[in-house]
């Protein structure tokens, strides 16, 4: 009797893990979501970079199962979509951007600036795979329709900047780089290269103006600059980060190379594809990168986390977002980093 009733036990155990078995099965959305702009034309003024330019809104999307859905938003100049620049929102229903914001995004995207252009956007509902917000799922996306915006962004240059003349370039402050105070508020930076010469000198100066005509930022210490100062330097020749605090006065360089590092683009985010510098173009170039369909990527200096890249609103900064396969598409790809404008550092993916 007791065999029979440990069977008994045994029997219904099975029975109730086979039910549990029972898979959720997805319906999609019928019908197109619903996706709204607050507005359909903007003209960007570099006066008012932390205003709303515009904000969206869309309807929340039901697969039937209980599962979370993942919005993002996307911005192209084509209609295609293919080349698109690609914002996670996770479980938000609404996003607003800056002047700033949508600048950047227009710029990327491939709008001139002063020029007004189509900027398409749209809404995109998908089920992660395991919850997570970077693994594709088997269940297809969502996607509202196109809305169109009519953009007339400003140009990069219409930030302050300050230029650095010096002996790696004759000392011509009228064509010198220049280093750009993004956000307002006295924190210049860009990057500049120094080319090897036979005398070892990469001195340099930061003037106010491409011209002489008023007192130069130069050397008072080693961290400190001051107007009418010596020579401020780097100790060699190479790829180098120039910051110059004018509030504070500080002054720093940093010199760098750069590579590609992340789980889109090996197996891990320790391992580093390096970049080539080009001197030519003067960008950073990765000419043929393997970048999976799932997985994501970031540009990193020196092998190192201090100074790194990625998209956020469409702008290239410090500890940004991460960088996936356009549109998911895994492939080799030329992979260009341009720091070259300050204030505006932008990169390509072009499939090979």
């Amino acid at each position: 009797m007791k065999r029979i009733f440990s069977y008994i036990i045994l029997v219904l155990l099975f029975a109730s893990c086979k039910k549990d078995e029972i898979k959720s099965v997805y319906t999609l959305p019928t019908g197109t979501p619903s996706f709204t702009s607050s507005v359909t034309t903007a003209v960007l003024d570099s006066t008012k970079r932390e205003e709303t330019a515009v904000a969206f809104s869309w309807g929340t999307v039901n697969y039937g199962i209980n599962a979370d859905v993942t919005y993002s938003l996307e911005f192209d100049t084509s209609t295609a979509m293919s080349r698109a620049i690609v914002f996670i929102m996770n479980a938000d229903t609404s996003h607003a951007y800056t002047v700033a914001a949508l600048n950047a995004i227009a710029l990327q995207a491939g709008l001139e600036g002063d020029k007004a252009g189509a900027l398409y956007v749209r809404m995109k509902a998908e089920v992660r795979q395991n919850g997570t917000n970077t693994n594709p799922s088997s269940i297809p996306a969502t996607y509202s329709a196109l809305l169109t915006l009519t953009v007339t962004p400003y140009a990069p240059g219409n930030v302050a900047r300050m230029w650095v003349p010096g002996e790696y370039q004759g000392w011509n402050a009228a064509t010198a780089p220049t280093i750009a105070d993004a956000g307002g508020k006295g924190a210049y930076e860009g990057y500049i290269y120094f080319p090897a010469n036979a005398n070892g000198n990469y001195t340099f100066k930061i003037t106010t103006a491409p011209n002489w005509n008023d007192p130069a930022w130069g050397y008072e210490s080693a961290t400190k600059m001051v107007k009418g100062g010596g020579d401020l330097y780097v100790p060699a020749a190479g790829y180098y980060l120039v910051k110059a605090n004018v509030n504070s006065r500080d002054w720093s360089t940093t010199a760098t190379t750069w590579s590609l590092v992340g789980d889109g683009v090996a197996d891990n985010w320790e391992t580093d594809i390096p970049m080539t510098y080009d001197v030519e173009s003067g960008t950073w170039i990765a000419q043929s990168v393997m970048i999976k369909g799932a997985g994501s990527f970031k540009f990193r200096a020196n092998n190192a986390w201090t100074i790194n890249y990625g998209p956020t609103d469409g702008k290239l900064v410090q500890d940004g977002g991460n960088i996936s396969a356009p549109g998911g598409v895994a492939g080799n790809y030329k992979v260009v980093l341009n720091l070259s404008e300050s204030g505006n550092y932008t990169y390509t993916l072009t499939k090979l």
